[in-house]
This record gives structure tokens, sequence and C-alpha cells, in this order.
């Protein structure tokens, strides 16, 4: 989860349009493991989520949010999402190929079921294993996920109830 509020997240971005790179390092820190996790939940590769995740940060190096941005991590996000899907169309046909770590500070589940996990949110479709990653990856609230994807707030709660149904059942045996 974040460690920057709002307020200090809209300091250090308007110390990244005067060009301190303490400041987008401090970003960079502090945003790269969600934003990663977001992008390799959308594109399941490592490589591609890399590529991506690399992308979202030299964008926002090179073009930080207006300072008439509200909410600084739904915009991140809505980028985060928006690079992911940009490479997910490229690479649609890859299929998952490798068992490489994610990167992320290990888990204390066991690897089989990180492995159930990450091949039930792939049977999912894109929309739903993209509610869910914002919501319970990401730390989105419901009406972030619904800015960030132009869905209305009950419209996002309802598909995420639904793909949380179906990511149980996959995870319980079942099937589409």
């Amino acid at each position: 989860m974040s460690n920057l509020d709002q307020a200090e997240l809209r300091q250090c971005f308007d110390a990244v349009r005067s060009g301190d790179r303490n400041a987008f390092a401090a970003l960079y820190q502090e945003l790269k493991i969600p934003v990663y996790s977001v992008i390799r939940r959308i594109v399941r590769t490592q490589p591609a989520a890399e590529d991506a995740m690399q992308e979202v940060f030299l964008k926002l190096l090179a073009e930080p949010p207006a300072p008439s941005v509200q909410n600084l991590r739904a915009w991140v996000f809505r980028m985060a999402r928006n690079q992911a899907l940009d490479a997910l169309k490229k690479k649609q046909h890859a299929e998952l190929t490798e068992d490489v770590p994610s990167g992320l500070p290990p888990m204390e589940q066991d690897v089989a079921t990180r492995l159930d996990l990450e091949d039930a949110l792939g049977r999912l479709d894109i929309a739903e294993r993209e509610l869910l990653v914002l919501h319970l990856t990401a730390g989105l609230t419901f009406r972030e996920v619904a800015e960030i994807t132009g869905s209305s707030l009950p419209s996002v709660y309802r598909q995420y109830r639904k793909a949380l149904g179906r990511l149980r059942d996959f995870l319980n045996g079942g099937s589409q």
C-alpha cells in the first residue's frame, strides 16, 4: 500500500515537473511494485510487464500529470492500465510460457497456490482480471476503479463481484 498520501504525491510530482530527479526516484520507489503488479496481472508475462512498466515511468518523467489532476494515484494507475492493455494487444497471441517469479516480495502461500491463482486469473476475461487487480493489488477504491475504467460505480461493483465469484469457481475446480 502507499506510504505517501495525496499531498505528498502532489509535492513529488510538482518537484518532478521542476526537474528534480530525487523526487522522481522517490515516486519510482513508491509506485514501482503496485504499478508492476497491476501491469503484470494484465499482461501475464514478466518481459511484457517490465517493458510496460518502463514505459509508464518514462512517460511519468517526460510528462508528469498536470497540477489540475485531482487523484494522482488513480491517474498513474490509469496510465499503467492503458500501457498494459496496449502491450496485451501487441502480444495477444503470447501465452505464459515460463515460470518466472513476478519480482514481488515472496508471498506466504506456497508456489502451487500462487500458480493456481495466476492460472485462475488468466482464465478470467481481461475486464474481470483488470477490476480484480486494480482493486485488490493496486488497492484502489471502487470509485477510483470506476474513474480509471470509465464505468459507473454500481457497474464496477457488480462486475467486481461477478469476477470474484468466477475466480472462486476456478480456484475450486470449476470451469467456465
